[in-house]
């Protein structure tokens, strides 16, 4: 026995279990009126409804109270006991007595593996209507048919829980599935740019060590500086708490681009606020927006436009057909869960456009203003 149990009672599940002893009280006043009975047989059979009820309550209450590991087994002894009174008021009550069985119906529906508990409780409800149909139908007319109601209904409450228990277990599968796809996904646009970057200026470095040894050490030194910082980022993103920074992001373009020998036209630091809420998501879209034009295209020119619902990436290089890859799909789903849609067009040039009112006419094209 597990008698630490008792310390962690459980008030609120005895109690809702606990409602339904108050149908004992029929059997009870048929025991006690009854003058068939002796007063010693009436002091017994209170007895054993209070063995009963208290069984009862603390196989819902304090249910591991028995140390038996194994749910089904422990149900089974749960019910052993609950049969000990339920035996006793059977022999003085008779085919009365079957008004328990809903009892026992109720331990193996909730407390035994959900399936199986439903599937005994079945087997009880239909051996005790057996019974009464056959052996004992004088009572089953006279209210002996609500033992069977009680034992439906019971059964009915048990498989509609299994239902919502199973539906809340997929529900809470397809959101850690969610949750993980978009924690991937972070981590790909953060390390995507990240290390398209790192590997750009490593090259320049490269270049640079025989020449200028000066600006390649500083080329270096960048390189250490991004990589701690994508090392931050993938750790912030993993445990969900940090999202990049517009103007931030927008400064880190600038250095990428220029970098890149890419000419870099972008809105001033101060236009950053027009965004508002839409700041967060519009920093992603820069980051694979500029990730993808380092990485795919022969660009000499790099417009970034922005307003209060839209933000715009036009680069004048092409590299023949072009296929949205995984950073693009994802930052498409990520922009239409946020309510917005993704334009990518591709021609003479590659325009990318996030736009949270469907106004997709361009802010600006190559060469222009915003």
């Amino acid at each position: 026995m597990n008698f630490s149990a008792l310390k962690n009672f459980d008030r609120v599940a005895a109690g809702f279990s606990g409602i339904w002893l108050v149908f004992l009280l029929y059997p009870l006043s048929y025991l006690l009126n009854n003058s068939s009975f002796t007063f010693t047989q009436k002091v017994v059979g209170l007895i054993c409804f209070l063995l009963f009820s208290l069984i009862y309550l603390l196989s819902f209450g304090a249910y591991d109270l028995l140390t038996e590991p194994r749910p089904v087994f422990k149900t089974l002894y749960w019910n052993l006991l609950l049969l000990l009174p339920a035996i006793g008021l059977s022999s003085m009550l008779g085919g009365w007595g079957f008004y328990l069985s809903s009892f026992c119906v109720a331990l193996w529906a909730f407390h035994a593996p959900q399936r199986v508990g439903i599937i005994v409780g079945a087997v009880i409800a239909l051996v005790m209507s057996a019974c009464l149909v056959f052996f004992y139908r004088d009572i089953l007319f006279r209210g002996g048919y609500g033992f069977i109601t009680g034992s439906i209904f019971v059964l009915v409450m048990a498989t509609l829980s299994y239902w919502a228990d199973l539906r809340r277990e997929r529900e809470e599968e397809l959101a850690r599935a969610q949750h993980a796809e978009h924690i991937a996904r972070d981590v790909h646009d953060i390390l995507g740019h990240s290390l398209t970057v790192i590997n750009l200026k490593a090259e320049l470095a490269a270049a640079l060590a025989t020449a200028q040894p000066e600006k390649a050490r500083d080329q270096m030194q960048e390189v250490a500086v991004l990589s701690r910082t994508a090392l931050a980022e993938v750790r912030a993103t993993v445990t969900r708490m940090k999202s990049p920074d517009l103007a931030g992001q927008l400064e880190a373009a600038r250095r990428a681009l220029e970098t890149a020998q890419i000419r870099a036209h972008l809105p001033e630091p101060a236009r950053v606020a027009i965004a508002g809420n839409n700041a967060t998501l519009f920093s992603w879209v820069l980051r694979e927006a500029i990730t993808n034009v380092l990485r795919h295209s022969s660009a000499r020119n790099c417009w970034v436009n922005l307003d209060a619902e839209r933000i715009e990436i036009i680069d004048d290089g092409t590299k023949g057909p072009f296929k949205p890859g995984n950073g693009l799909l994802g930052l498409q789903a990520r922009v239409q869960e946020a309510g917005g849609d993704l334009l990518i067009a591709h021609g003479s040039s590659t325009r990318l456009l996030a736009t949270m009112n469907g106004d997709t006419s361009p802010l600006t094209g190559p060469g222009g203003s915003a």
